[in-house]
């Protein structure tokens, strides 16, 4: 066991879980004293010591032992630490996206083959990238994008949704060197508008920046250029502005605030989104247009917008968040005796009996096109 490796995921944990000494001596039993020892590396503490530890932190026993993750492709910008807990919650991530990572390395072999674009060929301008990538799709420009998870399982993209325990890091993406191109979304803050976003904000990243996946968890400021670009490429992608431009011609004053909450749902985006779009289609200042909207609706309806405020915010109920190339990856791991329903179960995070019912169906789906199985 390394004394190093325990003394700081143990103080990484205490940190994030905002418990002093004291605190994890009355959930846990351990003295203070032996804490206090072990986080100074002065104790090498029995295993029932450390299982009591562990079941006070919520965590496995592998956890305090493990070693901090090597990430060399890792791209996580975030703002200035505010405190010790959000610190620690950083670092706690890193190991959540390294195992996330690895748990996908295991039943990747089973993952469809797929024709993938070479992004190195992408403008570098993030409107004209974002026009590529819906034509390599298939997408035209007024079309809205629906299937946004399966648009990136094509893209060879792998995700993962899940709360990050911060309120102002919305996404995070590891590229090729480390088991991706992967993006990490935060789904614990926040709505859906802002998810749903990130995800092709973390693709701009990687379409446009790869130069950027360093390793390294870095303060960056939140109108960076890099932050620009990819804002513009999501943006752009999910709404493009000459569709913008052809909604909103002939649009009297009267009327606008319905033809942004229109667009708003039927491109499933953020009223911000197509406000900045708007601004970009007829050259406007956002820091203007932006809060006269806010006056002019907030007027009808009496709210001021703070705490991050979505007008006719999206239900999380109409979308899936979930990679279905992994989905696919765990069935045909079933399907080939390599993998126990228990263990698909619990890597879906679903009910097994769920989970053998909707086996049996994709087994189904290969009989009734005449495929062996």
């Amino acid at each position: 066991m390394s004394m190093e490796n325990l003394c700081a995921n143990l103080r990484r944990l205490m940190k994030k879980n905002d418990l002093s000494i004291p605190k994890l001596e009355e959930k846990s039993g351990v003295s203070r004293a032996t804490i206090s020892n072990i986080l100074n590396g002065k104790a090498d503490p029995s295993y029932s010591t450390l299982e009591k530890i562990s079941l006070a932190l919520g965590v496995t026993l592998d956890v305090l032992h493990a070693s901090r993750p090597c990430l060399k492709s890792l791209r996580f910008r975030t703002n200035k630490d505010t405190s010790a807990r959000e610190k620690a919650a950083k670092e706690t991530l890193i190991y959540t996206i390294y195992d996330n990572l690895n748990i996908y390395k295991q039943v990747e072999k089973y993952a469809p083959k797929l024709t993938l674009p070479n992004f190195s060929k992408f403008p570098k301008d993030p409107v004209e990238a974002a026009r590529k990538l819906r034509k390599t799709l298939s997408i035209q420009p007024d079309i809205p994008i629906t299937n946004f998870c399966g648009h990136l399982s094509a893209l060879g993209i792998k995700q993962f949704f899940f709360n990050f325990g911060l309120s102002k890091t919305f996404g995070v993406s590891v590229n090729k060197d480390d088991g991706g191109p992967a993006i990490f979304v935060n789904i614990g803050t926040a709505n859906v508008e802002r998810w749903i976003f990130t995800m092709f904000h973390e693709l701009g990243h990687i379409i446009l920046q790869p130069e950027s996946y360093d390793g390294q968890i870095q303060t960056e400021e939140k109108h960076s250029k890099e932050e620009n670009d990819a804002d513009i490429f999501a943006a752009e992608f999910l709404l493009p502005v000459d569709t913008v431009r052809e909604r909103v011609k002939g649009t009297k004053n009267y009327s606008f605030i319905n033809k942004v909450l229109e667009l708003k749902k039927e491109f499933s985006v953020s009223y911000k989104a197509v406000l900045k779009q708007y601004c970009r289609a007829y050259s406007r200042d956002p820091s203007d247009v932006i809060p006269k909207f806010q006056r002019m609706y907030g007027a009808q309806i009496h709210h001021d917008f703070k705490n991050h405020y979505e007008p006719n915010a999206m239900s999380k109920d109409h979308f899936i968040f979930e990679d279905p190339n992994f989905r696919t990856c765990i069935f045909e791991a079933l399907k080939n005796d390599d993998m126990e329903f228990e263990i698909a179960a619990e890597l879906l995070k679903e009910n097994t009996d769920l989970v053998k019912e909707e086996f049996d169906r994709y087994i189904e789906s290969y009989v009734e096109v005449g495929l062996p199985f």
